[in-house]
Protein backbone atom coordinates (compact mmCIF):
# COMPACT_ATOMS: atom_id res chain seq x y z
CA UNK A 1 0.00 0.00 0.00
CA UNK A 2 0.59 3.54 -1.13
CA UNK A 3 2.69 5.29 2.26
CA UNK A 4 -0.58 7.49 4.23
CA UNK A 5 0.12 11.15 3.59
CA UNK A 6 0.65 13.39 6.61
CA UNK A 7 -2.11 14.79 8.74
CA UNK A 8 -2.65 17.99 7.55
CA UNK A 9 -2.75 16.54 3.10
CA UNK A 10 -5.23 13.90 1.87
CA UNK A 11 -4.90 11.87 -1.87
CA UNK A 12 -7.87 12.83 -3.54
CA UNK A 13 -10.62 10.67 -2.82
CA UNK A 14 -9.04 9.37 0.14
CA UNK A 15 -10.18 9.64 3.68
CA UNK A 16 -9.50 13.21 5.90
CA UNK A 17 -10.42 12.31 9.50
CA UNK A 18 -10.05 15.08 12.41
CA UNK A 19 -11.14 14.08 15.70
CA UNK A 20 -12.46 16.94 18.43
CA UNK A 21 -12.82 16.37 22.24
CA UNK A 22 -15.96 17.39 23.68
CA UNK A 23 -18.53 16.52 26.96
CA UNK A 24 -20.62 13.33 26.37
CA UNK A 25 -24.30 14.19 26.63
CA UNK A 26 -26.86 11.03 28.11
CA UNK A 27 -27.87 10.75 23.98
CA UNK A 28 -24.53 11.43 22.11
CA UNK A 29 -26.46 11.00 18.45
CA UNK A 30 -28.86 13.31 19.21
CA UNK A 31 -25.90 16.05 19.28
CA UNK A 32 -25.92 18.32 15.68
CA UNK A 33 -21.95 17.96 14.73
CA UNK A 34 -21.42 19.36 11.15
CA UNK A 35 -18.31 20.71 9.21
CA UNK A 36 -18.74 22.97 5.84
CA UNK A 37 -15.34 21.98 3.45
CA UNK A 38 -14.77 25.37 1.43
CA UNK A 39 -12.71 24.78 -2.14
CA UNK A 40 -13.04 28.23 -3.70
CA UNK A 41 -16.47 28.94 -4.00
CA UNK A 42 -17.71 25.25 -3.47
CA UNK A 43 -18.72 24.31 -0.34
CA UNK A 44 -19.65 20.58 1.33
CA UNK A 45 -21.23 20.17 4.39
CA UNK A 46 -20.40 16.94 6.23
CA UNK A 47 -21.85 15.17 9.51
CA UNK A 48 -19.49 14.50 12.30
CA UNK A 49 -20.15 11.54 14.76
CA UNK A 50 -19.59 10.55 18.26
CA UNK A 51 -17.03 7.55 18.86
CA UNK A 52 -16.70 6.93 22.39
CA UNK A 53 -14.33 8.28 24.88
CA UNK A 54 -15.41 11.92 24.69
CA UNK A 55 -14.60 12.29 21.15
CA UNK A 56 -16.33 13.33 18.18
CA UNK A 57 -15.45 12.90 14.60
CA UNK A 58 -15.59 14.06 11.46
CA UNK A 59 -14.43 12.21 7.90
CA UNK A 60 -14.35 13.91 4.40
CA UNK A 61 -13.21 12.43 1.02
CA UNK A 62 -12.09 15.97 -1.11
CA UNK A 63 -12.46 15.10 -4.53
CA UNK A 64 -10.67 17.96 -6.21
CA UNK A 65 -7.21 18.71 -5.63
CA UNK A 66 -6.01 21.98 -3.88
CA UNK A 67 -6.60 23.79 -0.54
CA UNK A 68 -9.76 22.89 1.36
CA UNK A 69 -10.96 25.24 4.74
CA UNK A 70 -13.03 23.70 7.08
CA UNK A 71 -15.26 25.41 10.32
CA UNK A 72 -17.17 23.45 12.51
CA UNK A 73 -20.34 23.81 12.97
CA UNK A 74 -22.95 22.55 16.57
CA UNK A 75 -25.02 23.97 19.52
CA UNK A 76 -22.21 22.92 21.82
CA UNK A 77 -19.59 24.84 22.33
CA UNK A 78 -16.42 22.50 22.45
CA UNK A 79 -17.55 21.06 18.88
CA UNK A 80 -18.58 24.46 17.36
CA UNK A 81 -15.71 27.15 15.37
CA UNK A 82 -13.16 24.92 14.77
CA UNK A 83 -10.88 26.32 11.21
CA UNK A 84 -8.49 24.26 10.04
CA UNK A 85 -7.42 23.32 6.20
CA UNK A 86 -6.64 20.84 4.35
CA UNK A 87 -4.49 20.11 0.95
CA UNK A 88 -5.63 17.38 -1.37
CA UNK A 89 -3.17 15.99 -3.29
CA UNK A 90 -3.08 13.72 -6.60
CA UNK A 91 -4.31 10.05 -5.90
CA UNK A 92 -2.17 7.43 -5.33
CA UNK A 93 -1.67 4.66 -8.00
CA UNK A 94 -4.23 2.57 -7.97
CA UNK A 95 -7.21 4.73 -6.32
CA UNK A 96 -9.98 5.77 -9.46
CA UNK A 97 -12.07 7.51 -7.18
CA UNK A 98 -15.26 6.19 -6.08
CA UNK A 99 -17.55 4.09 -8.34
CA UNK A 100 -20.78 6.35 -10.07
CA UNK A 101 -23.48 5.09 -13.27
CA UNK A 102 -21.97 5.51 -16.37
CA UNK A 103 -23.19 5.54 -19.61
CA UNK A 104 -26.67 5.15 -18.23
CA UNK A 105 -26.85 1.05 -17.60
CA UNK A 106 -23.26 1.07 -16.58
CA UNK A 107 -20.69 2.37 -14.08
CA UNK A 108 -17.14 3.73 -13.94
CA UNK A 109 -14.85 5.50 -11.41
CA UNK A 110 -14.65 9.24 -10.84
CA UNK A 111 -11.48 9.36 -12.96
CA UNK A 112 -12.98 7.47 -15.80
CA UNK A 113 -12.04 4.20 -15.62
CA UNK A 114 -14.63 1.77 -16.23
CA UNK A 115 -15.43 -0.23 -13.11
CA UNK A 116 -17.51 -3.65 -14.04
CA UNK A 117 -19.03 -5.48 -11.11
CA UNK A 118 -18.61 -9.05 -10.52
CA UNK A 119 -19.28 -9.43 -7.11
CA UNK A 120 -20.10 -11.63 -4.03
CA UNK A 121 -22.10 -11.97 -0.69
CA UNK A 122 -21.66 -13.08 2.53
CA UNK A 123 -24.28 -11.95 5.04
CA UNK A 124 -23.10 -12.43 8.30
CA UNK A 125 -19.61 -11.75 7.63
CA UNK A 126 -19.02 -8.79 10.32
CA UNK A 127 -20.20 -10.74 12.99
CA UNK A 128 -18.11 -13.68 12.44
CA UNK A 129 -14.83 -14.61 14.76
CA UNK A 130 -11.85 -12.98 13.51
CA UNK A 131 -10.14 -15.75 12.28
CA UNK A 132 -13.35 -16.51 10.01
CA UNK A 133 -13.25 -12.66 9.05
CA UNK A 134 -10.53 -12.88 7.98
CA UNK A 135 -10.48 -16.22 5.62
CA UNK A 136 -13.19 -14.76 3.96
CA UNK A 137 -11.59 -11.51 3.34
CA UNK A 138 -8.63 -12.90 2.02
CA UNK A 139 -11.10 -15.28 -0.18
CA UNK A 140 -12.66 -12.82 -1.88
CA UNK A 141 -9.73 -11.04 -2.65
CA UNK A 142 -8.01 -13.73 -4.00
CA UNK A 143 -11.20 -14.94 -6.31
CA UNK A 144 -11.07 -11.87 -7.96
CA UNK A 145 -14.27 -10.47 -6.95
CA UNK A 146 -14.45 -7.24 -6.64
CA UNK A 147 -17.59 -5.71 -4.59
CA UNK A 148 -18.65 -7.80 -1.14
CA UNK A 149 -22.31 -7.42 0.15
CA UNK A 150 -23.12 -8.10 3.83
CA UNK A 151 -25.03 -7.16 6.35
CA UNK A 152 -24.77 -4.13 9.21
CA UNK A 153 -27.30 -5.90 11.61
CA UNK A 154 -26.60 -9.81 12.53
CA UNK A 155 -28.56 -12.72 11.24
CA UNK A 156 -30.64 -14.47 13.22
CA UNK A 157 -32.91 -17.84 12.55
CA UNK A 158 -31.89 -20.57 10.81
CA UNK A 159 -27.79 -21.52 9.36
CA UNK A 160 -26.52 -19.05 12.31
CA UNK A 161 -24.41 -20.48 14.29
CA UNK A 162 -22.21 -18.19 15.28
CA UNK A 163 -24.05 -15.29 17.97
CA UNK A 164 -21.55 -12.14 17.63
CA UNK A 165 -19.94 -10.52 20.51
CA UNK A 166 -21.53 -7.01 20.12
CA UNK A 167 -24.50 -5.57 19.18
CA UNK A 168 -24.99 -1.91 17.83
CA UNK A 169 -26.71 -0.48 20.63
CA UNK A 170 -27.38 -0.71 24.68
CA UNK A 171 -30.75 -1.72 25.94
CA UNK A 172 -32.64 0.17 27.74
CA UNK A 173 -34.54 -0.72 31.46
CA UNK A 174 -37.44 -2.38 29.52
CA UNK A 175 -34.97 -4.27 27.60
CA UNK A 176 -35.81 -2.33 24.39
CA UNK A 177 -33.03 -1.32 21.92
CA UNK A 178 -31.68 2.30 23.13
CA UNK A 179 -30.47 3.57 19.62
CA UNK A 180 -29.21 6.69 20.60
CA UNK A 181 -26.82 4.48 23.01
CA UNK A 182 -24.35 3.53 20.24
CA UNK A 183 -22.00 0.37 20.97
CA UNK A 184 -19.06 2.42 19.54
CA UNK A 185 -16.61 -0.78 19.06
CA UNK A 186 -19.47 -2.42 16.94
CA UNK A 187 -19.58 0.33 14.73
CA UNK A 188 -15.61 0.93 14.73
CA UNK A 189 -15.11 -3.24 13.36
CA UNK A 190 -18.08 -1.97 10.74
CA UNK A 191 -15.41 1.15 9.77
CA UNK A 192 -12.57 -1.52 10.21
CA UNK A 193 -14.64 -4.18 7.43
CA UNK A 194 -14.95 -1.25 5.13
CA UNK A 195 -11.45 -0.10 5.34
CA UNK A 196 -10.13 -3.59 4.80
CA UNK A 197 -12.15 -4.06 1.65
CA UNK A 198 -10.77 -0.33 0.07
CA UNK A 199 -7.31 -1.84 1.10
CA UNK A 200 -7.93 -5.28 -0.71
CA UNK A 201 -9.29 -3.27 -3.91
CA UNK A 202 -13.06 -4.31 -3.46
CA UNK A 203 -16.39 -2.22 -3.03
CA UNK A 204 -18.32 -2.46 -0.20
CA UNK A 205 -22.24 -3.08 -0.70
CA UNK A 206 -23.44 -1.93 2.95
CA UNK A 207 -26.77 -3.44 3.53
CA UNK A 208 -28.26 -1.70 5.65
CA UNK A 209 -31.45 -3.10 7.36
CA UNK A 210 -32.97 -6.56 6.50
CA UNK A 211 -35.80 -9.13 8.05
CA UNK A 212 -33.50 -11.66 8.85
CA UNK A 213 -33.48 -11.44 12.00
CA UNK A 214 -36.46 -14.08 13.66
CA UNK A 215 -37.08 -13.06 16.41
CA UNK A 216 -33.58 -13.63 18.03
CA UNK A 217 -32.51 -10.09 18.69
CA UNK A 218 -35.33 -7.30 17.22
CA UNK A 219 -33.08 -4.88 15.41
CA UNK A 220 -36.07 -5.07 12.72
CA UNK A 221 -38.65 -4.17 15.01
CA UNK A 222 -37.23 0.00 15.15
CA UNK A 223 -39.48 2.35 14.63
CA UNK A 224 -38.67 4.82 11.78
CA UNK A 225 -37.16 7.62 14.20
CA UNK A 226 -34.76 5.47 14.98
CA UNK A 227 -33.92 3.91 11.72
CA UNK A 228 -33.47 7.44 10.87
CA UNK A 229 -31.22 7.99 13.81
CA UNK A 230 -29.18 4.56 13.07
CA UNK A 231 -28.93 5.81 9.30
CA UNK A 232 -27.79 9.47 9.90
CA UNK A 233 -24.86 7.43 12.30
CA UNK A 234 -23.96 4.87 9.95
CA UNK A 235 -23.95 7.72 6.83
CA UNK A 236 -21.47 9.89 8.41
CA UNK A 237 -19.29 7.05 9.72
CA UNK A 238 -18.86 5.43 6.07
CA UNK A 239 -19.66 7.40 3.45
CA UNK A 240 -16.01 9.31 3.30
CA UNK A 241 -15.10 5.49 2.31
CA UNK A 242 -14.99 5.87 -1.79
CA UNK A 243 -15.72 2.33 -1.92
CA UNK A 244 -19.17 2.62 0.00
CA UNK A 245 -22.66 1.59 -1.68
CA UNK A 246 -25.46 1.63 0.71
CA UNK A 247 -28.11 -1.22 0.29
CA UNK A 248 -31.28 0.25 2.30
CA UNK A 249 -32.10 -3.44 2.56
CA UNK A 250 -32.33 -7.22 1.21
CA UNK A 251 -35.36 -8.30 0.71
CA UNK A 252 -37.04 -4.96 1.59
CA UNK A 253 -40.61 -6.29 1.37
CA UNK A 254 -40.40 -8.79 3.99
CA UNK A 255 -40.13 -6.48 6.45
CA UNK A 256 -43.70 -5.49 5.58
CA UNK A 257 -43.17 -1.68 5.52
CA UNK A 258 -45.10 0.54 4.02
CA UNK A 259 -42.96 2.01 0.56
CA UNK A 260 -43.17 5.72 1.42
CA UNK A 261 -41.50 4.61 4.56
CA UNK A 262 -38.44 3.42 2.52
CA UNK A 263 -38.95 6.60 0.42
CA UNK A 264 -38.22 8.35 3.70
CA UNK A 265 -35.67 5.99 4.70
CA UNK A 266 -34.01 6.55 1.60
CA UNK A 267 -34.32 9.94 1.55
CA UNK A 268 -32.50 10.41 5.38
CA UNK A 269 -29.34 8.74 3.39
CA UNK A 270 -29.23 10.55 0.52
CA UNK A 271 -29.50 14.22 2.44
CA UNK A 272 -26.90 13.19 4.80
CA UNK A 273 -24.41 11.58 2.37
CA UNK A 274 -21.83 14.56 1.70
CA UNK A 275 -20.71 12.02 -0.90
CA UNK A 276 -23.38 10.94 -3.16
CA UNK A 277 -22.54 7.14 -2.86
CA UNK A 278 -24.08 4.84 -5.00
CA UNK A 279 -28.01 3.79 -3.24
CA UNK A 280 -30.29 0.33 -4.25
CA UNK A 281 -32.38 -1.66 -2.37
CA UNK A 282 -32.75 -5.56 -2.70
CA UNK A 283 -36.54 -6.98 -3.13
CA UNK A 284 -37.39 -10.80 -2.40
CA UNK A 285 -41.06 -10.94 -3.90
CA UNK A 286 -42.35 -7.24 -4.44
CA UNK A 287 -40.19 -4.73 -6.41
CA UNK A 288 -39.24 -1.29 -5.68
CA UNK A 289 -40.12 1.37 -7.87
CA UNK A 290 -36.37 2.26 -8.88
CA UNK A 291 -37.48 4.99 -11.50
CA UNK A 292 -37.66 7.06 -8.00
CA UNK A 293 -34.55 10.01 -8.03
CA UNK A 294 -33.10 8.65 -4.68
CA UNK A 295 -32.40 5.10 -6.23
CA UNK A 296 -28.75 5.12 -8.67
CA UNK A 297 -29.10 1.78 -9.36
CA UNK A 298 -31.40 -1.50 -9.82
CA UNK A 299 -30.56 -4.32 -7.28
CA UNK A 300 -32.64 -7.43 -8.15
CA UNK A 301 -33.60 -11.30 -6.80
CA UNK A 302 -34.71 -12.85 -10.01
CA UNK A 303 -33.00 -16.36 -10.63
CA UNK A 304 -35.45 -16.69 -13.75
CA UNK A 305 -34.39 -13.40 -15.73
CA UNK A 306 -30.89 -15.07 -16.04
CA UNK A 307 -32.02 -18.54 -16.80
CA UNK A 308 -32.53 -18.29 -20.51
CA UNK A 309 -32.35 -15.49 -22.55
CA UNK A 310 -34.12 -12.26 -23.57
CA UNK A 311 -35.74 -11.52 -19.87
CA UNK A 312 -32.58 -9.33 -18.08
CA UNK A 313 -32.46 -6.90 -20.76
CA UNK A 314 -36.47 -5.93 -20.37
CA UNK A 315 -35.54 -4.08 -16.64
CA UNK A 316 -32.83 -1.70 -18.21
CA UNK A 317 -35.71 -0.56 -20.26
CA UNK A 318 -38.25 -0.41 -17.56
CA UNK A 319 -35.49 1.78 -15.32
CA UNK A 320 -33.08 3.03 -17.42
CA UNK A 321 -30.25 2.15 -14.67
CA UNK A 322 -27.68 0.01 -14.38
CA UNK A 323 -28.93 -3.28 -13.60
CA UNK A 324 -27.57 -5.67 -11.18
CA UNK A 325 -28.71 -9.13 -10.26
CA UNK A 326 -27.79 -9.44 -7.00
CA UNK A 327 -29.21 -13.02 -6.53
CA UNK A 328 -29.69 -15.48 -8.88
CA UNK A 329 -29.45 -18.46 -6.54
CA UNK A 330 -26.72 -19.76 -5.64
CA UNK A 331 -24.14 -22.34 -6.36
CA UNK A 332 -24.79 -25.14 -3.63
CA UNK A 333 -25.21 -28.62 -1.88
CA UNK A 334 -28.71 -27.38 0.01
CA UNK A 335 -32.34 -29.30 -1.35
CA UNK A 336 -33.87 -24.84 -1.39
CA UNK A 337 -34.42 -24.29 -5.05
CA UNK A 338 -32.60 -21.20 -4.24
CA UNK A 339 -29.37 -22.73 -2.98
CA UNK A 340 -28.49 -26.08 -5.36
CA UNK A 341 -27.09 -24.64 -8.60
CA UNK A 342 -24.18 -25.98 -10.12
CA UNK A 343 -20.77 -24.27 -10.90
CA UNK A 344 -21.94 -24.54 -14.63
CA UNK A 345 -25.47 -23.19 -14.37
CA UNK A 346 -24.60 -20.49 -11.91
CA UNK A 347 -21.59 -19.45 -14.76
CA UNK A 348 -24.18 -20.05 -17.49
CA UNK A 349 -26.13 -17.09 -15.28
CA UNK A 350 -23.43 -15.03 -15.19
CA UNK A 351 -22.81 -14.58 -19.31
CA UNK A 352 -26.63 -14.40 -19.48
CA UNK A 353 -26.65 -11.26 -17.50
CA UNK A 354 -23.67 -9.59 -19.65
CA UNK A 355 -24.82 -10.56 -22.76
CA UNK A 356 -28.25 -8.47 -21.40
CA UNK A 357 -26.09 -5.52 -20.56
CA UNK A 358 -26.79 -6.12 -17.03
CA UNK A 359 -24.85 -7.33 -14.24
CA UNK A 360 -25.04 -10.45 -12.04
CA UNK A 361 -23.62 -11.52 -7.70
CA UNK A 362 -22.56 -14.39 -7.04
CA UNK A 363 -23.10 -16.90 -3.56
CA UNK A 364 -22.58 -20.00 -2.34
CA UNK A 365 -24.86 -22.07 -0.17
CA UNK A 366 -22.61 -25.49 0.85
CA UNK A 367 -23.48 -26.09 4.13
CA UNK A 368 -20.65 -26.14 6.74
CA UNK A 369 -18.91 -27.63 9.40
CA UNK A 370 -20.61 -25.59 11.90
CA UNK A 371 -24.02 -26.55 10.54
CA UNK A 372 -24.57 -22.81 8.76
CA UNK A 373 -24.09 -22.05 4.93
CA UNK A 374 -20.72 -20.11 3.42
CA UNK A 375 -23.43 -17.34 1.68
CA UNK A 376 -23.85 -16.66 5.73
CA UNK A 377 -20.29 -17.12 7.29
CA UNK A 378 -18.17 -17.32 4.58
CA UNK A 379 -15.05 -18.83 4.82
CA UNK A 380 -12.85 -20.05 1.61
CA UNK A 381 -15.12 -20.51 -1.50
CA UNK A 382 -15.91 -24.01 -2.29
CA UNK A 383 -17.82 -23.89 -5.95
CA UNK A 384 -16.52 -24.35 -9.34
CA UNK A 385 -17.67 -20.92 -10.32
CA UNK A 386 -15.35 -18.22 -8.58
CA UNK A 387 -12.19 -19.00 -10.87
CA UNK A 388 -14.60 -19.15 -13.95
CA UNK A 389 -16.40 -15.43 -12.86
CA UNK A 390 -13.16 -14.11 -12.38
CA UNK A 391 -12.21 -15.04 -16.13
CA UNK A 392 -15.15 -13.38 -17.11
CA UNK A 393 -14.62 -10.08 -15.54
CA UNK A 394 -11.12 -10.36 -16.83
CA UNK A 395 -12.80 -10.26 -20.38
CA UNK A 396 -15.20 -7.49 -19.35
CA UNK A 397 -12.35 -5.64 -17.95
CA UNK A 398 -10.90 -5.92 -22.05
CA UNK A 399 -14.26 -4.31 -23.12
CA UNK A 400 -12.78 -0.50 -24.67
CA UNK A 401 -15.71 1.42 -23.75
CA UNK A 402 -17.97 2.15 -20.80
CA UNK A 403 -19.66 -1.19 -21.07
CA UNK A 404 -21.70 -3.73 -23.32
CA UNK A 405 -25.18 -3.22 -24.39
CA UNK A 406 -27.37 -5.31 -26.20
CA UNK A 407 -26.95 -4.89 -29.77
CA UNK A 408 -30.90 -5.32 -31.32
CA UNK A 409 -32.88 -6.04 -28.08
CA UNK A 410 -36.02 -6.30 -30.67
CA UNK A 411 -35.32 -9.58 -31.71
CA UNK A 412 -32.22 -10.76 -29.56
CA UNK A 413 -31.88 -14.49 -31.21
CA UNK A 414 -28.02 -13.89 -31.26
CA UNK A 415 -27.26 -13.36 -27.92
CA UNK A 416 -24.91 -10.06 -28.62
CA UNK A 417 -24.13 -7.49 -26.60
CA UNK A 418 -21.38 -4.50 -27.55
CA UNK A 419 -20.38 -1.69 -28.67
CA UNK A 420 -21.97 -1.34 -32.43
CA UNK A 421 -19.03 -1.55 -35.24
CA UNK A 422 -16.63 -2.07 -32.50
CA UNK A 423 -16.80 -4.77 -30.44
CA UNK A 424 -19.39 -7.67 -29.97
CA UNK A 425 -19.65 -10.32 -26.99
CA UNK A 426 -21.87 -13.31 -28.60
CA UNK A 427 -22.35 -16.01 -25.91
CA UNK A 428 -23.82 -19.46 -27.71
CA UNK A 429 -24.80 -21.22 -24.42
CA UNK A 430 -23.60 -24.02 -22.81
CA UNK A 431 -23.75 -26.39 -25.37
CA UNK A 432 -22.44 -24.73 -28.86
CA UNK A 433 -22.90 -25.58 -32.55
CA UNK A 434 -20.29 -27.17 -34.42
CA UNK A 435 -19.89 -24.22 -36.54
CA UNK A 436 -20.85 -20.66 -36.66
CA UNK A 437 -21.47 -18.46 -39.62
CA UNK A 438 -20.29 -15.24 -39.43
CA UNK A 439 -23.20 -13.15 -38.72
CA UNK A 440 -23.28 -9.84 -36.89
CA UNK A 441 -26.55 -7.91 -36.04
CA UNK A 442 -26.90 -4.09 -37.02
CA UNK A 443 -29.05 -2.98 -34.46
CA UNK A 444 -30.62 0.16 -34.45
CA UNK A 445 -28.47 2.87 -32.68
CA UNK A 446 -24.62 3.63 -32.43
CA UNK A 447 -22.57 3.17 -35.55
CA UNK A 448 -23.60 1.65 -38.83
CA UNK A 449 -22.11 -1.45 -40.19
CA UNK A 450 -20.70 -1.63 -43.38
CA UNK A 451 -19.70 -3.51 -46.38
CA UNK A 452 -15.74 -3.71 -46.33
CA UNK A 453 -15.63 -3.80 -42.53
CA UNK A 454 -12.84 -6.31 -41.15
CA UNK A 455 -13.11 -8.18 -38.01
CA UNK A 456 -10.84 -10.23 -35.84
CA UNK A 457 -12.97 -13.25 -33.90
CA UNK A 458 -11.77 -15.02 -30.34
CA UNK A 459 -13.38 -18.07 -29.38
CA UNK A 460 -13.71 -18.38 -25.76
CA UNK A 461 -14.38 -21.31 -23.49
CA UNK A 462 -16.30 -19.92 -20.59
CA UNK A 463 -15.72 -23.06 -18.73
CA UNK A 464 -12.07 -24.09 -19.55
CA UNK A 465 -11.39 -20.34 -19.12
CA UNK A 466 -9.79 -20.57 -22.73
CA UNK A 467 -9.12 -17.94 -25.48
CA UNK A 468 -8.66 -18.72 -28.57
CA UNK A 469 -7.88 -16.50 -31.90
CA UNK A 470 -9.87 -18.07 -35.12
CA UNK A 471 -7.32 -17.07 -37.91
CA UNK A 472 -6.95 -14.37 -40.44
CA UNK A 473 -9.98 -12.04 -40.12
CA UNK A 474 -13.32 -11.73 -41.80
CA UNK A 475 -14.89 -9.32 -44.00
CA UNK A 476 -18.32 -8.15 -44.34
CA UNK A 477 -19.83 -8.87 -47.91
CA UNK A 478 -23.57 -8.16 -46.95
CA UNK A 479 -25.40 -5.41 -44.98
CA UNK A 480 -28.97 -5.24 -44.84
CA UNK A 481 -30.84 -3.78 -42.49
CA UNK A 482 -31.40 -6.38 -39.37
CA UNK A 483 -27.72 -7.62 -40.11
CA UNK A 484 -24.78 -8.04 -41.48
CA UNK A 485 -22.34 -11.50 -42.98
CA UNK A 486 -19.13 -12.20 -43.95
CA UNK A 487 -18.88 -15.19 -46.49
CA UNK A 488 -17.65 -17.76 -44.11
CA UNK A 489 -17.89 -20.31 -41.10
CA UNK A 490 -15.91 -20.81 -38.36
CA UNK A 491 -15.89 -24.69 -36.95
CA UNK A 492 -16.41 -24.92 -33.35
CA UNK A 493 -15.64 -27.45 -30.37
CA UNK A 494 -19.65 -28.96 -30.55
CA UNK A 495 -21.22 -29.12 -27.26
CA UNK A 496 -19.17 -26.56 -25.33
CA UNK A 497 -20.18 -23.28 -23.38
CA UNK A 498 -18.51 -20.87 -25.58
CA UNK A 499 -18.45 -17.37 -26.52
CA UNK A 500 -17.22 -15.50 -29.13
CA UNK A 501 -15.38 -12.32 -29.07
CA UNK A 502 -15.86 -10.41 -32.60
CA UNK A 503 -13.49 -7.17 -32.93
CA UNK A 504 -13.05 -4.55 -35.94
CA UNK A 505 -9.70 -4.30 -36.76
CA UNK A 506 -8.30 -0.84 -39.31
Amino acid sequence: MAAQPSDDEVERWGVFERRFPAPVPERPLDTVFTVEFRHGERVVTAPGFHDGAGEYVIRFSPDAEGTWSYLTRSAEPALDGHEGRLRCVPPAPGNHGPVRVAGTYHFAHADGTPYRPVGTTVYNWLHQPEDRYRVTLEAVAEAGFNKLRFLVFPQGGGHVAHRPDRFPFARDAAGRWDVGAVDVAYFQALDRAVADLLAAGIEADVILLHPYDQGDYGLDALSEEEDAAYLRHVVARLSAYRNVWWSMANEYDQMERPDDRWDRAFQVVRDHDAHGRLRSIHNWIDIYDHNKPWVTHVSLQNGFAVADFGRALLYRDVYRKPIVLDEIKYEGDIPERWGHLSGPELVHRFWVATVSGTYASHGESFLTGSGSLSIVEGGAFRGDSPPRLAFLRRILEEVGGVGLDPIDKWDDTTHTAGIPRVEYLRYLGPSAPARWRFTLPQGVTGERLVAGDRFAVDVIDTWDMSVETVPGTFTLTTVERNEATADATIELPAGRPLALRIRRVD
